[in-house]
Parts: structure tokens; C-alpha cells; sequence
């Protein structure tokens, strides 16, 4: 049977309307491309004449996404294969069914009516001719073939094949121009109306030879198994032989036709990209120069260039309409690192995080190391986006190479490092790198802009609380219960467990000392005490350390005015472990004062020296005091008895050392 499929003669525009009447897309999103990846795998396997290696496919039918619809991949194939299966007589019936499909389908955008029907063709023939090419080597493959009246000799079919073939290549082609144009971002820009018009026809039209032409193939199905059927006579080989030559000039025609057709869309469609890009390109290097009324404008140039739903959190699609009177902290870095689990950690799981954290959100943009995405970068991405509490470019492979190719000349975004760009609530870039200040104060930082960061600086200086708040654990609880922290550091074994002991022998006395350890090897006086050696801890410690210089490094510029903080951060990160034993940072919360080593230690000797007369004195106290010469000469201050009672020490008015307390009678 003949399907005529040259819509010449038709009036072109009369069926444009008829499609766009069946057209109402209900926001339902179907990821086309990758079910066209599967259905272009299935169909050149199973069209194939030599099928001795099978194909290998990276993706996997059941890991193409469909959002926000009614009704699961596999159920609507199904469903369309229904119709699909149902035998047409003649060309005004199958013009019909078509139409009917388009009905059927009226939900999908254009992309995903054609890759479904798509879908339904490499279903049935994946279904069909599986065993016919598996007859050679299996025997129930072969008995499968018999039953579904198949030929099990390949050599009788190749002619069709080699036609459907041709047909199947010209529908693939011709399906990925439609996926092409439907992600470009028409609506981002403002476009010839006529070259769009055209190519928006050209495309309704397009999807259409699609679906008519897969209904044509199905319809032929019932003529390939009289294939094993009439071989008995020569009558009814000769009649074979007639439908077989009728079948393939069918099917070269609608190829032949299609490939046509696939040539005129694919130059419409590739002139309005180089538009649209020569648009865009101009708008990303005018945003950061115009006026927005929110952020919507901005977001949705970045990322719903080729998706209306490009972000997740989790599995959770995010809708750009959802950001709106955010800020918006743009992370951009490859595969994450150890500063962004302590970035999160600071603005997500801070115990001082409080409803500030609803007013803004990160969006992880990750950028691999070379052009193209891996499959262990993919790996990676799924993994960490789903694991993260950020919000992630849900397919950043799909990411624009002009706005990937802006981050990096326009942002100076490089490879193998991380930067944060902040953007407020009107659309406006008000910090290119907040990564540092992130990474210091945390939540404390909003609203992230440059003008907040100079504000924290001058609210802000050298003390426990700019070094360890949010690092240790411990912190908040030794802020709230008044305790002294003492941080040290060494290289020298030795040095580590001599502190440790003076230290617990100042403990011992009653002073409410913490001790915070950071090296990379535990000692055997740690392993005998309580102190908490964290490995993280000491990471974050000296990244929180490059942070703050780095920061400082950009506010100080070329100031000679002296900065205590930059001071005392490039002594540590500089500090010479050969000359120097070790160093130490003893103090409260808001306070903090750095110590060489040897000096800490030779003053701790002194308070373990002073034992109980030393009771009463803050640790930070006690050695600043042992720093002091002792008097020359002794003297004696009288205390009434019960006032000597209430008081734990007597300090020197003059060495402000403590006294050795004696009771006289008189």
C-alpha cells in the first residue's frame, strides 16, 4: 500500500494551523535529547546488517527525566503506540491518524512529540527484529523470530532494511534540528520576526513529516512478515518481490524527502543561533552596566538559554521564578573541594545561622577542566548535587559555551579554583568574589557585597572568635561558659608534649584552659590527655588563615598604615618552624594574643612554679604577668583576715606577680 507523504500539493499554512490547534504544552518537560540518544542506539542496532559486536550506550533508558507530567515515559509510549500499531488504509487514513497523534500529544512541546513517536518506532522494531538478528546464535531467539512469522535468513530483508535505515537516519537528523531549535532562547532576545516565522513553520511542518513518516514505517510492518510466508510459489514470490521494490521506493522517498527538508531547517535554524549568540554575547557585556528591577532578567540569561527548568536542589526542579528577592551567590568551580564543604558549612549548618538564611541561596555552577564533560565528572556532578544543599545547574553540560566561555573571560573564572559572585535582589553584581569573606564569617557576611566586607573589617579584629567561630565545634560552648582557649602549633615533637604537660598541670590548678592542637601528627602526650586533634579542624584553621590575608591583601592595597590582623596572620602562615620551636595564640572570645613558642612555655613554667598562689588569675593574665621582671626587692601588703578570705590572689601593685599569702597574729 502507497502512503503519499509530499505535502506539495497540500496546502502548507491549512495544516500549520491544524497543528498549532492541537498545540497546548502544559509545562511538562521531556529530556528529548537524551531518549533520542536511546531510540538512535536501538534503531542502528537492530537495522544493522552485521550485528556480531553490539553497541555500547553510555545512558540508560530509565535515566531520561520527564517533569512535572501526569504520566511516566513508559506509559506514554504505550499509549501512543496505540495508535501508532492500528492498521491505515490508505493515505487519507493515515493523514488522519497523524493528525490524531498530534492530538494525543498536545501536551509535549514540539521536540518531545517527535522523539516519542520516535520512541514507538524503536520500540516495535527493537521488539521485532531483536530475535531476527539474534536467529544465528540463539536458538529461542530463533524460535521467537518463527512464532512472530519473521524470516530468520537476514539477507531477505536487507533491501528494506537498508531503505528504513536511510528513512531512520533522515527522522533522527531531522529530530535533532527541532531539539536544537526548541532550546534556543528565543524569548531572551529579540530576533528578525520573519527569519523566526519561517523557521518556526518550517519546524511544525518538520515535526509533522516526522510522525507521518514513522506511522508509514509502522504501517509496513504486516508486508515484512509475508516475507517468510510467500516463498512457497513463484507467484507469490514474484508478488513478494513487487511489494518489497513498492516498500523500499516508499520509504527512500519520505528518507530522500526528509533529507531535504533536513537541510533548509538546519541553515534556518543555525542562522538564528548565530543571532540569538551575537544578542547574547551583547547582553552579558552590558550586564553589569544596566538597570534591573529584579534578578530575574539576569538568572534567566545565565541559565534558561536551553531549559525552562534549569536548576535542582536535590531532585527538585527549581523554577528561576523561585529565586526572586534572593541574593544569589553564584559558585563557579569544578568537582567540589575541601573550601566549599567549610563554605557550606558556613552558611547552611552555622549554629549563629539564623533567618537571614531564607533571603539568600548558592547556585553551584560547576565548570569542568576541558570542553567537554566526562563521564566521571557527570559521576560527580550527580552525586554532589544530590547530596548538597546548594542549588545546581541541573544539566550543566547543556550550559551555554558563550555564558561558560563569559564566566571565564569577562569573570577571569580559571581552572582549578573557586570563586563566589554575588548578585542582589535588583540584579546587580555587588561582590566578583566573595569566596573569602564567606570563608571567615559565614552567615555574618550578608548581604556578601564589598561594602559588607568592609564593614566586618572594622567590626572585627585580631581575636578567637575571627579564628575559630564555626571551625571548632567546641567554640560557642567555651565562648558561652567563659573558658580560655589556647591555640599552638610545632613541628618539634618534643617541644608538642612539653607544652602539653605544663599545660596540664596549669589545668590542674584550676585555671579554665582549652587547648586546641594544629599539626599533623599526634603525640604521646595528647594521646594521655583531653585535648581534640581534628584534622579539619586544622585545615580550616589555615584555610580561614589564606582567606583573611587574602582579603586583607585586597583592602589594604597600597596603605603603609599597619593592620595588628595582617600582621599577625603572615606571621603563621610564614612562621619559620627550623628558627622557632613552635608558636601559640592564647585568649577569650573577642580577645587574642600570639606568642612565640619558647617564651610560652619558659612563662608557663613560672604559673606551674607559682602553683596555688597563681589560683584566681586568667590564663591569659597569669602570662602576661610572668612576663613582667619580678620585684628587686620583697615587701609585705597587710589584708584584713576576711577580706583575704573572698580574695583567691594578691597581686605586686609594681611586677603584678602573685603573692605568697601568710597569716600573722597580733
Amino acid at each position: 500500500m502507497i502512503f503519499r507523504s509530499d505535502i506539495s500539493a497540500l496546502n502548507e499554512d491549512i495544516i500549520v494551523e491544524q497543528l498549532l490547534r492541537s498545540h497546548d504544552p502544559d509545562g511538562r518537560w521531556l529530556d528529548s535529547e537524551m531518549l533520542l540518544q536511546e531510540v538512535e542506539t536501538i534503531l542502528s542496532f537492530v537495522l544493522q546488517n552485521d550485528v556480531s559486536r553490539p553497541v555500547v550506550t553510555e545512558n540508560c533508558i530509565t535515566n531520561v527525566q520527564v517533569f512535572d507530567s501526569k504520566e511516566t515515559l513508559p506509559y506514554a509510549i504505550s499509549r501512543i503506540s496505540v495508535q501508532m500499531l492500528c492498521p491505515c488504509m490508505g493515505e487519507n487514513e493515515i493523514q488522519s491518524r497523524t493528525m490524531a497523534l498530534f492530538d494525543l500529544l498536545k501536551e509535549y512541546r514540539w521536540d518531545a512529540k517527535a522523539v516519542l513517536v520516535l520512541g514507538v518506532l524503536a520500540a516495535t522494531f527493537g521488539g521485532l527484529l531483536l530475535p531476527v538478528h539474534l536467529a544465528f546464535c540463539d536458538p529461542v531467539a530463533a524460535s521467537i523470530a518463527t512464532l512472530n512469522q519473521l524470516p530468520i535468513e537476514r539477507t531477505k530483508l536487507r533491501p528494506w532494511l537498508e531503505s528504513l535505515r536511510l528513512l531512520v537516519k533522515a527522522m533522527v537528523d531531522v529530530t535533532k534540528c527541532i531539539i536544537k531549535f526548541e532550546r534556543l532562547p528565543i524569548k531572551q532576545v529579540q530576533l528578525d520576526n520573519n527569519i523566526v516565522g519561517k523557521t518556526l513553520s518550517n519546524v511544525y511542518l518538520a515535526t509533522y513529516r516526522v510522525v507521518k513518516s514513522a506511522l508509514a514505517c509502522l504501517q509496513q510492518i504486516p508486508h515484512f512478515k509475508q516475507t517468510q510466508q510467500a516463498t512457497e510459489t513463484r507467484k507469490a514470490a514474484r508478488e513478494l518481490s513487487m511489494d518489497t521494490r513498492r516498500a523500499v521506493g516508499e520509504l527512500s522517498s519520505l528518507g530522500y524527502q526528509l533529507l531535504s527538508l533536513h537541510t533548509r531547517l538546519n541553515k534556518q535554524v543555525e542562522d538564528c543561533s548565530t543571532q540569538i549568540e551575537e544578542e547574547i554575547n551583547q547582553k552579558l557585556r552590558n550586564i553589569n552596566t544596566e538597570t534591573h528591577q529584579d534578578n530575574q532578567d539576569v538568572l534567566h540569561l545565565l541559565f534558561s538559554l536551553q531549559d525552562d527548568l534549569p536548576l535542582q536542589q536535590y531532585s527538585r526542579q527549581i523554577a528561576i521564578t523561585e529565586l526572586k528577592e534572593k541574593v544569589i551567590l553564584l559558585l563557579l568551580s569544578q568537582p567540589p573541594v575541601e573550601p566549599l564543604f567549610f563554605l557550606l558549612q558556613q552558611l547552611y549548618d552555622h549554629p549563629s545561622n539564623t533567618n537571614t538564611e531564607q533571603n539568600y541561596e548558592i547556585i553551584w555552577i560547576p565548570i569542568p577542566s576541558s570542553q567537554k564533560w566526562t563521564d566521571e565528572e557527570k559521576e560527580i556532578f550527580d552525586f554532589y548535587s544530590n547530596s548538597l544543599p546548594w542549588i545546581s545547574v541541573r544539566q550543566p553540560w547543556l550550559l551555554s559555551s558563550t555564558i561558560v566561555n563569559f564566566f571565564k573571560r569577562e569573570w577571569h573564572y580559571g581552572d582549578d579554583e573557586a570563586m563566589v559572585v554575588v548578585m542582589d535582589t535588583n540584579g546587580e553584581f555587588v561582590n566578583m568574589n566573595a569566596m573569602d569573606m564567606v570563608l571567615i564569617w559565614g552567615v555574618q557576611a550578608y548581604p556578601f557585597s564589598v561594602t559588607r566586607e568592609d564593614e566586618l573589617w572594622e567590626e572585627h579584629g585580631w581575636s578567637m572568635q575571627l579564628l575559630l567561630d564555626g571551625i571548632h565545634p567546641a567554640f560557642e560552648t567555651w565562648v558561652k561558659q567563659g573558658r580560655e582557649i589556647c591555640i599552638f602549633g610545632s613541628e618539634n615533637l618534643d617541644w608538642v608534649d612539653e607544652f602539653v604537660s605544663l599545660a596540664r598541670k596549669i589545668q590542674n590548678l584550676g585555671f579554665q584552659l582549652e587547648l586546641v592542637y594544629l599539626s599533623n601528627e599526634r603525640t604521646k602526650a595528647m594521646e594521655e590527655s583531653s585535648i581534640l586533634f581534628s584534622p579539619t579542624v586544622q585545615q580550616l584553621f589555615w584555610l580561614r588563615l589564606e582567606s583573611i590575608e587574602r582579603s586583607k591583601v585586597k583592602r589594604i592595597g597600597s596603605s603603609k598604615r599597619p593592620d595588628l590582623v595582617f600582621e599577625e596572620v603572615t606571621k603563621l602562615l610564614d612562621f619559620d618552624y627550623g628558627a622557632h620551636k613552635g608558636w601559640g595564640i592564647i585568649g577569650k572570645g573577642s580577645e587574642a594574643v600570639t606568642v612565640d613558642g619558647e617564651k610560652l612555655t619558659e612563662r608557663m613554667r613560672k604559673i606551674v612554679q607559682w602553683g596555688e598562689y597563681a589560683k584566681g588569675l586568667g590564663f591569659t593574665e597569669a602570662i602576661e604577668i610572668a612576663a613582667e621582671k619580678p620585684c628587686e626587692l620583697s615587701h609585705t601588703v597587710v589584708v584584713p583576715f576576711q577580706e583575704a578570705l573572698t580574695v583567691r590572689v594578691v597581686t605586686c601593685e609594681k611586677c603584678k606577680r602573685p603573692m605568697k599569702k601568710f597569716v600573722a597574729y597580733q
